[in-house]
């Protein structure tokens, strides 16, 4: 971030403020949550940061102390001041879309990569989707970004007649959900997700889509969606970084029905 830049956010958060330490925390922390720099970015040297705001270093480690208390930060000795990776949380009892779920990490959603093709159901995704081997399917593949950073690869296959390619082109944008293109289509709402979870290694392709190294734990979800009537209406597959996305699910019991 430049020094105007710096600067320009302190005196954005500096007005009406009695303490020097907290503008100056508030204003690196501004920074960090504009994007300025991304989780797990290094910052600049103190001698530097301290330049562009034209504060003390010591009120600058004061101020990095408290985003280091409020886990914005993370100082590691020797090695320098870096944002701290915070997860995104995909949480399993709700059902909701990649876009939403990165949205609700406080990250801004991006769309990467995105590859079209109409497809012959196999007998695997048609016993799925309720469809008959050889039935068309449009496949939408895309690389799920949160501030431009590669989070997750997606490949969704729905059956052609609430599909075709033409309308799929509306997904290449930053901030489309295929929830809402279905719904805004064919009124499709879905109500319940049925899904599979496990761990994989990133192939060579899935490494260069994601940018992390071969081998590298990844979170697989297979998910099959059903309308209210219980037809199934779509059929995802997804690849997710797993130092950037965490999975939280409520489990109930066993309370008083448990022998001792």
């Amino acid at each position: 971030m430049s020094s105007s830049d710096f600067l320009e956010a302190l005196s954005d958060v500096k007005s009406g403020r009695v303490s020097l330490t907290q503008s100056c925390a508030d204003a690196i922390a501004a920074a960090i949550t504009a994007g300025a720099y991304s989780p797990g970015a290094q910052l600049p040297a103190e001698a530097q940061m301290a330049s562009n705001l034209r504060v003390s270093r010591a009120t600058l480690r004061d101020a990095l102390r408290q985003l280091q208390d409020r886990g914005l930060i993370v100082r590691r000795h020797g090695r320098g001041t870096f944002v701290a990776k915070r997860p995104i949380r995909k949480d399993l009892n709700r059902n909701f879309g990649i876009t939403a779920m990165i949205r609700s990490g406080g990250y801004r959603p991006g769309t990467r990569g995105l590859q079209l093709r109409d497809e012959a159901a196999d007998r695997e995704l048609a016993q799925s989707l309720g469809l008959a081997p050889g039935d068309p399917v449009t496949v939408l593949e895309r690389i799920r970004l949160a501030n431009d950073r590669p989070v997750v690869w997606s490949s969704d296959a729905v059956p052609r007649r609430l599909l075709d390619l033409a309308d799929a082109e509306a997904m290449s944008g930053d901030d489309a959900s295929l929830y809402g293109l279905l719904y805004k289509l064919h009124q499709v709402t879905v109500y319940r997700g049925v899904a599979e979870l496990s761990p994989k290694s990133a192939t060579a392709s899935l490494a260069s889509l994601l940018q992390v190294r071969r081998g590298a734990p990844l979170l697989y979800i297979k998910q099959v969606d059903y309308d209210g009537s219980g037809t199934p209406v779509l059929c995802s597959v997804e690849y997710h970084v797993s130092d950037w996305i965490s999975f939280t699910l409520e489990r109930v019991g066993p309370g008083a029905a448990v022998e001792p």
